[in-house]
């Protein structure tokens, strides 16, 4: 190869690797805050809302997952609520929804486009990582389209998991969707020189592999592991009922229960 692209190739990746240190001078608030920045654009919110209001339906993977929980009727609540796209059908099935997002003009937009498919939804504006609704209120708790893989942290989703086991009543399920990517992360190297950027910037310390700017626009955790998975949704309080991996849209889904006993949940 000639040494001219040679040159080339490297100062394209290095400038990828560079782009990437964006990740590593943030903390995970600012990260929730990064992205939400990024979704209150009207741009994303008149997007997100012309998507639901004309494609509102669930994706097989999510269809997959309510056929497993043999239930159509009850309160759901739906974190990341954006235009309406999961809350709508889930309503028209039977389902009593209160959409939750941290942009509130996404929770007026899913109000209007169920509105306009016939249905009413409920909202709240909050962040879904520090939800706060009266304890025991739902049946149902729902995160999909990988939202879960969207907080940044493990103690951070482990806290989520123990506030939206709160929410729930004794018995309820939460159904979730969380990147995966068995490839994720960078090189030894690359790894070593972001956590030092962290360290010195007093940044992002609590980087995990698999932590990305998906698209520079949003935070994911791209998970590579079951046990890993499994370790935090037992931390969080919750019995796995069911979960799947497809390799081939890299998001992996599960199924939860809140315990209907207080007794504590063995690893």
């Amino acid at each position: 190869m000639r040494p001219r692209i040679i040159f080339g190739r490297f100062l394209i990746r290095l400038g990828r690797f560079i782009q990437s240190l964006a990740l590593m001078v943030m903390r995970p608030n600012d990260l929730v805050e990064f992205s939400r920045q990024t979704y209150a654009t009207s741009r994303m919110v008149e997007g997100c809302g012309r998507q639901a209001l004309a494609y509102p339906v669930l994706h097989p993977d999510e269809q997959t997952l309510l056929e497993r929980l043999h239930l159509t009727r009850g309160r759901l609540l739906l974190l990341g609520v954006g235009g309406g796209r999961e809350a709508i059908p889930l309503t028209q099935m039977g389902f009593e929804v209160t959409g939750v997002d941290f942009v509130p003009e996404m929770v007026e937009k899913a109000r209007e486009n169920a509105v306009r498919h016939g249905v009413k939804i409920e909202g709240i504006t909050q962040e879904i990582s520090k939800i706060d609704v009266p304890a025991g209120s739902y049946d149902v708790v729902w995160l999909s389209a990988a939202m879960y893989s969207c907080v940044p942290a493990r103690g951070r989703r482990v806290e989520m998991l123990q506030r939206i086991g709160k929410a729930l009543k004794p018995g309820g399920y939460f159904i979730c969707q969380f990147r995966w990517d068995t490839e994720a992360g960078a090189s030894r190297i690359w790894e070593l020189a972001r956590k030092i950027v962290a360290f010195l910037t007093l940044g992002n310390l609590w980087y995990e592999k698999g932590d990305t700017l998906s698209y520079n626009i949003e935070f994911i955790h791209a998970f590579s592991q079951e046990d890993e998975v499994k370790s935090e949704f037992a931390e969080g309080g919750f019995e796995v009922i069911h979960m799947h991996i497809s390799e081939e849209i890299l998001i992996g889904g599960a199924m939860l229960r809140k315990p209907l006993s207080k007794a504590p949940l063995s690893k």
